[in-house]
């Protein structure tokens, strides 16, 4: 089976602001279940990409 790969344009800012939103929630999570000594940043999330143009492989970008 050949591997098939895709690439997502984004920019560094996009990513901190994606990640420091990321730990906000997660931090949030631990609050309202009480659980204050740990908080596992290994966690894995789902996150929503989109195409706007289809046609175009290439104009993949984070959901805003």
């Amino acid at each position: 089976m050949k591997t098939k790969r895709q690439g997502l344009n984004v920019s560094i800012n996009e990513l901190r602001k994606l990640a420091n939103e990321l730990e906000r929630q997660i931090k949030q999570f631990y609050l309202d279940i009480d659980k204050k000594d740990t908080i596992d940043l290994n966690v894995r999330w789902l996150i929503d990409i989109i195409n706007k143009e289809p046609n175009c492989s290439d104009t993949w970008e984070i959901e805003k």
